[in-house]
């Protein structure tokens, strides 16, 4: 399976795992202003059941700090990609949980949890959806761009990345895949990576070029020079450069990818 830009994949949850152990020993009260800025995320579905279709979503949410959000988001389901918007309200506890409602774009409902806390804002946050009550879990994370406005360009993608990439699904027909890669973006739109996949078992290697896009919001297309697609995220941006990036693939070799999903994170080398 020809596998988009492997690169962008799983870096995003190293750098929530090594935010939360520096985390303040002294106990600390959070509130609506803890979830403050732009936040990138990526939730997946999780399923048995071959009947349901694989869903997967990326995006930008961006909470005001007194209880409000807005995003837009990417998703794919059972092959099909939408983009949209959302808009809807947040509570935060003191302890650090709390709660997403979603009434535009989605109604989705979501527990959460915040951490890797720096000058009182989480730069993490575990995502739990609780209004399916179906036999399936959709869950993922939300990882900080940035506390304040910006604006992005292709100029805040620049440098080597890792990533790792894996394929979800309930089939035990389809063949199972995952990648990990080098991807180096140029700053100007043009990248090339190195991957090492293991697709049903089998070692592959391949090298390979693309280009990228990034729009104002943060979030950027990648375009493999196969014809495959992914719709990504950045974050953890330092001095306007992004540290982090998180990815779902919506096409491979110009086509759909039917009912399977596939997703992952990147950090910058």
């Amino acid at each position: 399976m020809q596998v988009i830009s492997r690169g962008f994949v799983r870096a995003g949850i190293l750098i929530l795992l090594a935010g939360a152990n520096a985390l303040p020993a002294q106990a600390v009260t959070f509130n609506n202003a803890s979830l403050k800025g732009s936040y990138s995320f990526l939730t997946n579905l999780w399923t048995a059941n071959t009947s349901t279709n694989q869903f997967a979503m990326v995006g930008v949410l961006t909470f005001d700090g007194a209880g409000n959000v807005t995003g837009s988001y990417t998703s794919i389901d059972g092959g099909v990609v939408q983009t949209g918007t959302l808009g809807g309200t947040y509570t935060v506890n003191s302890n650090g949980t709390g709660t997403i409602t979603l009434t535009t774009g989605s109604t989705a409902q979501f527990a959460v949890t915040l951490d890797s806390t720096a000058a009182g804002v989480a730069h993490g946050v575990q995502l739990l959806q609780t209004n399916d009550s179906n036999n399936e879990i959709i869950s993922g994370t939300a990882v900080l761009q940035s506390t304040t406005a910006q604006t992005y360009s292709v100029a805040s993608l620049k440098g080597n990345f890792s990533a790792q990439l894996n394929l979800w699904t309930a089939d035990v027909k389809q063949v199972e895949d995952s990648g990990v890669s080098i991807n180096t973006l140029d700053g100007k739109g043009n990248y090339k990576f190195t991957e090492t996949d293991v697709l049903g078992g089998k070692l592959e290697t391949e090298t390979s070029t693309g280009t990228y896009t990034v729009n104002t919001d943060g979030s950027f297309s990648l375009l493999t020079a196969s014809g495959g697609k992914a719709a990504c995220v950045l974050n953890t941006v330092t001095a306007g450069q992004a540290k982090g990036a998180q990815c779902l693939v919506t096409a491979l070799n110009g086509k759909s990818l039917g009912n399977i999903d596939i997703t992952g994170i990147a950090l910058k080398q």
